[in-house]
């Protein structure tokens, strides 16, 4: 028989672990019940902890784990009233409560309150995660069907392993993770030779570990700099061209810009237009580098950049190597590396295509508009509540939500502004809260 569930979260990581929290402060104030399903196919926070990818762990966290699962803490914008008690209660689960459950508060502290590794925050993430009790439900599997159930209810299908299929029925559905890498075109005698966002460390093993190789990055963020910072390290003699579209910019994380993120409406965010929305997620978060990175590398003869965009790949050297189809400001060229890594970003659609059947997207788009064949550069439809839009029942992608409704909801910038976004149709369903409650002061 199928289990039942308001809510059902895809992927255990950070955005899971601040509804989680969220759900466990609700419901113990007696605003709920609010019961979650929360959905992993690997492990807890595994991303995080270099269990899943070509991530190490030991990457340093792009921004301070003081932006916690609760961050900003200003849930009387959504809650009213109750705002106050669900934050004092959320507390419970802040970086800092944990740092002192760790007995390593004061040690950070009068280090200054350094930058802490990927990993660090993922046992962070699990910590939350296992103190997060209160009408929360885990399960280890992977979702590989989700349907609709009436028109009311989606139906997910989860493998849990050795043969052993279950059925969950929900009345919302959280998508989180990065979605799938996306693909550019190659020809398959060099598919050896190409890695991508989603490559596991073993994978690389297939460069030489005792003589240099030449490798080329694709990609203009964190993803390709962070694939630049593990192969440094995996392969110490090897050469790194990242190819990145724009002039190399680093994020300078200003008052104003870190206001942005935690509070979207500040300065109205839903009301710019979407050419000044898109060039300040380019210039502050999707563009840009990590500067301590930046640092890291700023006097290897190993490390460059190339200005440029990588079409297409080829085979070179008679199949020992690769040939990119490289457009930069002075016109096409073809260099060639030994091999190439594809860190363009992900596609959280390309990830729910996987998911729904043919006739649920059908149904979806019936509603929705066209999603997964939209011209590019069409923005998704995604709601205040993280959702698309006009699709009932509701289906939230906080990772589709940075340009519509602020850059924090694609990463950790405001986790609890997050959850409370996604909850607060459920307790206002309920008639705990206003639905479209909504406070634009600048406090």
């Amino acid at each position: 028989m199928a289990t039942e569930s308001d809510l059902l979260v895809v992927g255990a990581g950070a955005k899971a672990a601040g509804i989680a929290a969220k759900v466990h402060a609700i419901n113990g104030l007696g605003l709920g019940p609010i019961a979650v399903k929360i959905v992993e196919g690997t492990d807890v926070a595994a991303s995080w902890k270099g269990l899943n990818g070509m991530t190490s762990g030991e990457e340093p966290l792009a921004v301070t784990p003081i932006k916690d699962i609760g961050f900003p803490y200003l849930s009387f914008r959504e809650f009213g009233e109750a705002g106050e008690a669900i934050d004092e209660v959320a507390m419970q689960f802040s970086w800092q409560r944990y740092m002192v459950a760790r007995r390593r508060y004061a040690r950070w502290i009068d280090a200054g309150s350094p930058s802490v590794r990927h990993r660090d925050y993922g046992e962070y993430l699990s910590w939350v995660l296992s103190r997060a009790s209160e009408g929360i439900g885990q399960l280890a599997g992977r979702v590989v069907r989700v349907t609709l159930e009436q028109g009311e209810r989606w139906a997910v299908e989860v493998d849990e392993g050795e043969g052993v299929r279950s059925r969950h029925l929900a009345r919302a559905l959280v998508l989180t993770g990065p979605g799938v890498h996306r693909e550019f075109p190659h020809e398959p005698e060099v598919a050896a030779r190409v890695f991508h966002c989603d490559s596991r460390r073993e994978d690389f093993a297939a460069l030489p570990e005792e003589s240099a190789c030449d490798v080329a990055i694709v990609g203009g963020g964190e993803s390709a700099l962070s694939c630049m910072m593990f192969l440094r390290g995996f392969r110490p003699h090897s050469r790194f061209t990242i190819y990145t579209p724009m002039v190399p910019m680093s994020r300078g994380e200003s008052f104003l810009e870190n206001r942005v993120f935690s509070n979207p409406d500040e300065i109205e965010w839903e009301a710019l237009d979407q050419t000044t929305r898109r060039d300040f997620v380019k210039h502050s978060d999707r563009g840009v580098f990590d500067p301590p990175s930046l640092a890291a590398i700023a006097y290897d003869d190993r490390c460059r950049f190339a200005i440029g965009r990588v079409s297409e790949v080829h085979s070179a050297r008679g199949g020992s190597g690769v040939r990119l189809q490289h457009h930069s400001p002075h016109g096409i060229a073809n260099p060639e590396h030994d091999y190439v890594v594809n860190c363009t970003g992900f596609d959280l659609l390309a990830q729910l295509r996987d998911m729904f059947p043919p006739e649920t997207r059908e149904e979806i788009e019936a509603q929705t508009g066209q999603l997964w064949d939209a011209p590019p550069g069409t923005e998704v439809p995604i709601g205040r509540h993280l959702e698309l839009r006009e699709m009932r029942p509701r289906l939230q992608i906080p990772g589709l939500a940075g340009l519509s409704q602020g850059p924090g909801f694609a990463n950790l910038g405001a986790l609890g502004l997050l959850s409370n976004r996604v909850l607060q149709p459920l307790l206002g369903e309920r008639g705990a809260v206003p639905i479209a409650n909504h406070v634009s002061a600048t406090t």
